[in-house]
């Protein structure tokens, strides 16, 4: 099995992708803030983390190799990155990396 290293091309789709994300979660978050609103704070928390998550999850799958039964279609790719967002925004709102519990627990000091 051949691991393809991580090109520019990747680097900085991803970091393109995070500034657009990171700006829509850094106004929510500042409004939640303002608001005093928990329950908003909270939310926005957990979807940064389904956010991550779903990254990591899509950066992992592109290591496995092609199944040679479904093979290589768009179908598959719409499929599977629709199945992996689902997991990793399930995963978030069980808490199981607890990353979005840290930020809310740090964040949540300020309202």
């Amino acid at each position: 099995m051949e691991i393809n290293p991580v090109d520019n091309i990747d680097i900085n789709k991803l970091e393109i992708y995070l500034q657009k994300d990171s700006s829509d979660f850094e106004r929510i978050i500042q409004q939640a803030i303002k608001d005093k609103d928990q329950q908003k704070l909270k939310e926005a928390c957990q979807q940064l983390e389904a956010t991550f998550i779903g990254i990591m999850l899509n950066e992992m799958r592109k290591t496995i190799p092609e199944d040679s039964l479904t093979g290589d279609s768009l179908a598959n790719d719409v499929f599977t990155s629709m199945l992996y967002d689902k997991y990793a925004e399930m995963l978030a709102q069980n808490g199981s990396f607890g990353l979005a519990e840290q930020m809310y627990n740090q964040l949540s000091k300020k309202v």
